[in-house]
């Protein structure tokens, strides 16, 4: 049986020798798949650095209010989209009140958006424009928010309404018809001559046969109310417009009269 003081047999000191280097010929073979992995990974982080570029925008709106009527002025919005200087290939996507709403290639770098007056909502629309860029170095980029104000137009009712109530507080003056004093047939006369350019007999009588009598349950904001020797305008919810009388004017009240007539002009 040998002791430390025996020699080797023949080979041991080889084998033990190899044991060492076979580990580091692993942990070399680690190191380098490992190292393999960080290369290909420091390889992609330009690809990923790149698409993360945008191109710049330039982005302008010819008008920030539109009318929701037949052949009223349509808004147009122009985006246009470069690098380094140069324009880029691409399309354009506008976005209206967080909506897409369509698309469009864009022509040298540029293309100009004029949407239907459908699209717009009644009151405040955001808008903004989003370029994708052919190049997949280049990433989406919006342009900033625009606000652009829609309206309806006042139909015929709302017009009468709308003027009776301006001439509230004015003075009552007798045979007065506007545009300052009233009184009560020169008042509707005058509502309904700015309003919609209709014009009405000067006497209340008058006025009352011009028209039609509809029921009080059925009558309509703008119908003249009819008593007798007194006219005024309705204008909703029970009220009117009136020039009542001396002293107080143009008034806007609940109707007060007894068994009152609405005509339908």
């Amino acid at each position: 049986m040998p002791t430390s003081l025996d020699p080797a047999r023949p080979g041991t000191v080889a084998v033990t020798a190899s044991r060492p280097r076979r580990a580091l010929i692993a942990l070399g073979l680690t190191a380098a798949l490992t190292g393999g992995v960080l290369v290909a990974q420091t390889q992609q982080a330009p690809h990923a650095s790149a698409a993360t570029a945008t191109p710049s925008t330039t982005y302008s709106v010819s008008r920030h209010s539109v009318a929701k009527k037949p052949g009223a002025t349509k808004a147009r919005y122009t985006v246009t989209a470069s690098k380094n200087g140069s324009r880029i290939a691409g399309s354009a996507t506008l976005i209206m009140n967080g909506k897409r709403q369509y698309s469009a290639r864009l022509v040298h770098g540029k293309f100009t958006f004029t949407p239907g007056l459908w699209r717009y909502r009644v009151g405040t629309n955001t808008v903004r424009v989003v370029v994708h860029p052919a190049r997949a170095a280049l990433a989406d980029k919006s342009t900033k928010t625009v606000r652009v104000t829609a309206t309806k137009p006042l139909t015929a009712r709302q017009k009468l309404v709308k003027v009776a109530k301006a001439q509230v507080g004015d003075r009552y003056a007798y045979g007065a018809s506007g545009p300052s004093s009233f009184d009560c047939s020169g008042l509707t006369s005058y509502v309904y001559k700015k309003a919609v350019g209709k014009s009405l007999p000067r006497s209340s009588s008058a006025q009352k046969a011009a028209g039609k009598v509809v029921s009080r349950k059925n009558a309509r904001p703008g119908d003249i109310i009819w008593t007798p020797g007194h006219v005024s305008i309705y204008v909703g919810n029970g009220q009117q417009v009136e020039a009542a009388r001396p002293g107080v004017g143009v008034v806007k009240r609940h109707i007060w009269q007894d068994s009152p007539r609405f005509i339908r002009i």
